[in-house]
C-alpha cells in the first residue's frame, strides 16, 4: 500500500520543523532514487535509514522516527 511522503514528515517535523523534514525527506528519496509519490513501506524505511546515518540532532530523530514507524506497523 503506498505511503503519502507527509507521514515520513510527520515522523522528523515534531524535533526538525516541517520545513527542513520535508526538504530532508525529499533529498533522501532523490537520492536513493524513489519516487515520493509512491513510496512503499520498504522504500520509507529505507529513507529513514539513510537519515539514521546522519550526524546529530537530524540522525537521532530518525533513529527515533524510524522506531515509531516500525512500532505503528505493527
Amino acid at each position: 500500500m503506498p505511503l503519502p511522503k507527509t507521514e515520513l514528515v510527520e515522523l522528523l517535523s515534531p524535533s526538525l520543523g516541517e520545513e527542513k523534514a520535508g526538504e530532508l525527506v525529499a533529498a533522501t528519496a532523490a537520492s536513493l532514487g524513489l519516487n515520493l509519490d509512491n513510496l512503499d513501506e520498504n522504500q520509507a524505511l529505507q529513507i529513514l535509514e539513510k537519515l539514521a546515518g546522519t550526524p546529530g540532532l537530524v540522525g537521532i530523530t530518525a533513529r527515533f522516527a524510524k522506531a515509531r514507524f516500525l512500532l505503528k506497523g505493527e
